[in-house]
Parts: C-alpha cells; sequence; structure tokens
C-alpha cells in the first residue's frame, strides 16, 4: 500500500475549503478513509494545523480536527536523530527539514506538500496534491 506523508498546508486545504486547493487535498482525504494508502503524520503537524485551524475558525472545530486525526492517520514520531538530521542538514526551513527527514526514516512513498520546492529530493516524491492524485489514478488505469 502507498505510504503519505501529508504536510499541515494539506490539511489546511481540506480543512478550510481553500481552492482551488481544496479538491484534490479532499481526494487524498477520501483514498484515506477508503483504506485505499495509509496516511501518516506527526505530531508537529497536527500542531500547526490546530494552530491555524483555532485561528480561522475556531478551537471546537480544531478540537474536532485533532480527534479525527487519531482515527484517521498513522502517526509518525519525530525522534532526537531526525531532529539532529534536520539541524546539520538544513535546507530552506527546519519545519520542512523535520518532515522531510521524518518521512525518509519511515520510508514513506510520498510526501505531500504545496512547497515541494522547500523539501530536498532523494528517495522520497515530494509531490503537491494534485500531482499525487493525477499519479494514483495512472497507476490504477494499468
Amino acid at each position: 500500500m502507498t505510504k503519505v506523508y501529508i504536510d499541515c498546508n494539506i490539511l489546511i486545504d481540506w480543512l478550510l475549503d481553500r481552492e482551488p486547493f481544496s479538491y484534490y487535498a479532499t481526494k487524498i482525504i477520501e483514498l484515506t478513509e477508503n483504506s485505499e494508502i495509509e496516511s501518516y503524520v506527526s505530531a508537529l503537524t497536527l500542531a500547526n494545523t490546530y494552530y491555524i485551524i483555532s485561528r480561522e475558525l475556531n478551537r471546537k472545530v480544531a478540537d474536532e480536527f485533532l480527534k479525527d486525526s487519531l482515527k484517521l492517520f498513522q502517526f509518525i514520531d519525530i525522534t532526537k536523530e531526525m531532529t539532529k538530521k534536520a539541524i546539520a542538514k538544513r535546507n530552506k526551513d527546519f519545519e520542512d527539514d523535520i518532515h522531510y527527514h521524518a518521512a525518509v526514516e519511515n520510508k514513506i512513498d510520498y510526501l505531500i506538500t504545496r512547497n515541494g520546492r522547500d523539501f530536498r529530493k532523494t528517495n522520497i516524491m515530494v509531490v503537491d496534491s494534485e500531482e499525487f492524485i493525477r499519479a494514483e489514478i495512472e497507476k490504477n488505469a494499468r
């Protein structure tokens, strides 16, 4: 099964219905709900998403998001070693560096984000939500 790591901006697109990005973000959540992909997040992802949702909508919606996340997503623990790697191999954004190393350590297939240029690219495909959905459609068409 395809393993994806979902960045905060994809979750926010979905939760805030940020057009035109929300369509593909919603498709990723549907694939997750239907157990067609394994979607991973970290506590860092949830904390950042919670902060933005509570500010943009309200705390009640943000609290519900956290509860739903426990059922919907798999969780990746961020370790001291991952953090050390993120510090040693700094790219544009420290938070993104942590996400990247968490995804690498957990053998994630795709890191889904809207700011792919901030991630280094190696053995993980770094794509936006539309690119991921198009790749899944193409894979299933074979």
